[in-house]
C-alpha cells in the first residue's frame, strides 16, 4: 500500500485533499503545493495506525518503542 505524505506536517494518507491543507495548515491545497511542493508517494513499512500513534505519541516509554518495533517487524514479515 502507498500512500502520500503531506510537506509540512508528514501525515499519510490516501490523497492531499483541501480539508486536511485548510484545517491543518490554513491555506488551500494550491496554496498549499505553491509553498511547500508536491506530496511524496510513500510505501511505509508500518501500518497507519502504528505510525499515527507514534507521531501521537510524545515522549514513549521502552516499552513502547520495543511494542512499535514488534509491530513494524510483524507488518514487514506479511509484506
Amino acid at each position: 500500500m502507498s500512500v502520500f505524505q503531506c510537506p509540512i506536517c508528514g501525515e499519510l494518507m490516501e490523497a492531499l485533499t483541501n480539508y486536511h491543507c485548510m484545517s491543518r495548515h490554513h491555506m488551500s491545497r494550491k496554496e498549499l503545493v505553491d509553498q511547500h511542493g508536491m506530496p511524496r508517494y510513500v510505501s511505509p513499512a508500518m501500518k497507519r495506525e502504528v505510525q499515527q500513534w507514534i507521531r501521537s505519541s510524545q515522549v514513549i516509554t521502552r516499552l513502547d518503542y520495543e511494542v512499535a518495533q514488534a509491530a513494524a517487524r510483524s507488518q514487514i514479515r506479511k509484506s
